[in-house]
């Protein structure tokens, strides 16, 4: 099986493994999010303030 940085994140079971997913539980996410398998987060740069971007804005609308 594949060694993901998630697992490796949250699938500690020291002080630190309990933070990191006592915060992502804190935010809403199931319990069966961290049972080995990887996860995957999506971020939008994209603001009015930085107009640099112009294409992440259009990006969620397709």
């Amino acid at each position: 099986m594949a060694n993901y940085r998630s697992t490796d994140w949250f699938g500690k079971r020291d002080k630190m493994g309990f933070i990191y997913r006592s915060w992502m539980k804190n935010q809403g996410m199931p319990e069966d999010m961290f049972d080995g398998r990887p996860v995957i987060g999506i971020c939008n740069t994209w603001s009015e303030l930085t107009p640099a971007t112009p294409t992440c804005a259009i990006l969620p609308k397709v």
